[in-house]
């Protein structure tokens, strides 16, 4: 029994919530537990924390310059992508400069978590919703967007991030992110070219609009007159999709995802 703290609560809902939230919002975090602890130490094995990229911890392994030193650490491994574990001896004539009757030694495991990349996906219907699915089996996170709750309520049902907002205003409710790709696939062209007209102003990694290729001459018509350029519209990749043949929902799903893969892989 560790005689330098009376409380062994771990506090773990509170950590696993604050970790799945900065996952959510992707925060690049660590999860740091005490893995062993020998003498007189704050915590005992099991305690956790979790340290965001920004240093705000939630939770604790024992306060003081033990806690310290283990922020420390867990936000240099953020940066670099390290996972490991580190040893520390507390001083039991130093603690904050005063006397301490703390003298064990502990060790903490510190995981690096980079949260998964995202794949905004403007627009709830089949396409959407199958999207949403194909992507979250590769491992991105989708966020869907729709002004819609029938259409957003079976993703939330299934634990898929949703966002209820109208399209007018879709990028911005989306806060886009650099390393976002983007899923244009709204109920109908005219919203999809305003979709198209928001977040070609937004740094992202890839962004792609169903449709014919009428439909996408159609949009080039529209947006050069609007002040963008031949660039501007080279971002956009559509039609949508690797040309595999696909009819289904599910099946553009794939498509769609697969193209995204091979665009963030240099393909």
């Amino acid at each position: 029994m560790n005689g330098c703290a009376g409380s062994e609560g771990t506090e773990s809902l509170a950590v696993f919530r604050a970790l799945a939230e900065f996952i959510e919002a992707g925060m690049p975090c660590a999860l740091c537990t005490v893995e062993h602890a020998a003498g007189s130490t704050p915590r005992e094995a099991g305690a956790r924390m979790v340290v965001p990229a920004d240093g705000r911890p939630v939770g604790t392994v024992g306060g003081g310059a033990l806690e310290s030193a283990v922020v420390d650490r867990a936000l240099e491994w953020i940066a670099s992508g390290t996972t490991g574990t580190i040893d520390l001896a507390l001083d039991a004539a130093k603690e904050d400069g005063l006397p301490s009757q703390c003298g064990g030694t502990v060790r903490v495991r510190i995981e690096t978590i980079a949260p998964p990349r995202r794949i905004v996906i403007f627009g709830a219907g089949h396409v959407g919703a199958a999207t949403a699915r194909v992507a979250r089996a590769a491992g991105f996170l989708p966020v869907a967007i729709d002004d819609r709750d029938d259409l957003l309520d079976p993703l939330r049902r299934d634990g898929i991030a949703t966002i209820r907002a109208p399209l007018n205003d879709a990028a911005a409710a989306a806060a886009v992110r650099p390393s976002d790709a983007l899923v244009v696939v709204t109920r109908g062209h005219a919203f999809d070219l305003e979709v198209v007209r928001q977040v070609l102003r937004t740094p992202c990694a890839y962004i792609g609009m169903i449709g014919s290729r009428r439909k996408v001459a159609t949009t080039r018509e529209a947006l050069l007159p609007a002040g963008f350029s031949e660039t501007d519209f080279a971002r956009l990749r559509a039609p949508i999709g690797l040309d595999i043949g696909a009819e289904t929902p599910g099946e553009l799903g794939v498509a769609i995802v697969g193209q995204i893969v091979a665009t963030l892989h240099g393909r």
